[in-house]
């Protein structure tokens, strides 16, 4: 049988160390004016050059009530760069880097919509950017790459108190820091860069780490930055061609399955227009998380519910640019979306809010799988079937795909347990087939 060697990321880390350490801190709590609007100014002494041509500043945020919130950066040079994010009980991130070679002071405006009470804040740090070289040398330190979701952490300031910046009170029109200890934040180290950074045990992948159901957290070792840049960018180049086809192979598969070629020609055939322009048209032609306008060209359709917990295309489907549809990635809209967002998403695509905040697997594909699961284990590359067995037992435990399909026709579970065993090694194969095998 043959076995490919199982590849080396070069990362060194052990991860029974303390990277799966929680840790909590208290945010600042800042008192407004319900009133009227506030705009809160911070300033930054910017002494010393990085090692790319850019100031950043960065923070996690929530507050008392849902708001949109502007965040503006303005440079030792002059360049001035905003994003607007909606901020609301739970924490959110925002980040952002202007282009700048010099030194000086750097000015950080937050402006705050009249109804909001208490804003909270956890590691607002501004500073000129010091990359790590591996970063720099792949090209991550660019205006694109830095300011492409706001998030703080691909920064790589250090974030160690909740407020390192300097108040302007002259701006701040009646808001002052409450005595109060703010809202509490769990931490967790990243296991390259060691900086503690904001995890929501209750939201994976909303802050700092993408998921891992397989950690005690529920989230990976390393950050978000650190995954992309220092070990992603480091790991693809060296997976085979076998590797590089997997993840094709498997949305191929799951699109066939899915029937979404079908849903597809029935969509245009009714409507007389593609799915794209319709849901284009129906966002107002813009991307429903940044709103950003966009061309037709530039739409990537969400499934909205996830794709990977067999949910097909239809015209629930959200508007989202490249950007946002990397961000959103194959997580449900609950936990990438605000409350308000969701009640927004809801009334555009006309999915049922109750239906938007569930996390569930679709059960009538399911129950189509598991009727017929010996024909589809013989279809499908042995990938596919442990890719979709792995998220249907994430959300329903006690539902096997491995053991239903051993139970209806041993010999062909065990031509899928040899197959996957000839594929590159990894832990959820190993996983899938030891629990088969029990």
């Amino acid at each position: 049988m043959r076995r490919w060697a199982k590849q080396d990321r070069g990362d060194k880390v052990r991860s029974s160390r303390d990277y799966q350490t929680l840790h909590e801190r208290q945010g600042v709590a800042i008192k407004l004016d319900k009133r009227h609007p506030s705009k809160l100014t911070f300033c930054s002494a910017i002494k010393e050059r990085g090692n790319v041509p850019f100031t950043g500043a960065g923070a996690y945020m929530a507050s008392d009530t849902p708001a949109n919130l502007k965040f503006t950066l303005t440079g030792p040079g002059g360049a001035t760069k905003e994003t607007a994010f909606t901020s609301e009980k739970c924490w959110h991130r925002v980040g952002l880097a202007v282009p700048c070679e010099q030194t000086g002071t750097a000015l950080l405006t937050i402006d705050v919509p009249a109804r909001v009470r208490v804003l909270h804040i956890w590691g607002l740090d501004c500073g000129a950017l010091q990359l790590p070289e591996m970063v720099v040398a792949r090209n991550g330190g660019t205006e694109r790459e830095l300011n492409s979701t706001q998030a703080p952490e691909c920064l790589y300031l250090p974030q160690e108190r909740a407020i390192d910046m300097d108040p302007v009170p002259t701006e701040w029109q009646g808001a002052a820091i409450s005595d109060k200890p703010g809202q509490s934040i769990v931490l967790k180290k990243c296991a390259y860069c060691q900086r503690l950074l904001p995890i929501d045990p209750k939201r994976p992948s909303a802050l700092a780490f993408h998921k891992h159901n397989a950690k005690k957290t529920g989230h990976q070792n390393e950050c978000r930055s650190c995954k992309k840049w220092r070990i992603n960018n480091e790991f693809n180049p060296k997976r085979t061609t076998d590797q590089f086809h997997e993840s094709s192979v498997i949305s191929r598969e799951r699109k066939i399955f899915l029937r979404e070629p079908k849903i597809l020609e029935r969509i245009k055939d009714r409507n007389g227009a593609g799915l794209k322009s319709i849901v284009w048209e129906k966002f107002g032609r813009r991307c429903f998380r940044c709103r950003k306008k966009i061309a037709l060209d530039e739409v990537q359709l969400d499934h909205t519910r996830p794709f990977a917990y067999l949910w097909p295309i239809d015209e629930y489907s959200t508007c989202l640019c490249a950007d946002c549809n990397g961000f959103k990635r194959e997580r449900f809209p609950v936990d990438v979306y605000t409350e308000r967002e969701l009640k927004r998403l809801s009334a555009i695509t006309g999915l049922a809010y109750t239906e938007l905040v569930k996390k569930e697997v679709n059960q009538r594909e399911l129950k189509r799988i598991l009727r017929n699961i010996v024909e589809f284990a013989k279809e499908w590359d042995p990938r596919t079937f442990n890719a979709i067995a792995r998220k249907v037992k994430e959300l329903l435990p006690k539902i096997d795909l491995f053991k239903a399909l051993r139970k209806a026709d041993e010999a062909v579970f065990e031509e899928v347990i040899a197959n996957l065993q000839e594929r590159p090694e990894s832990v959820e194969v190993a996983s899938a087939v030891t629990s088969a095998r029990k």
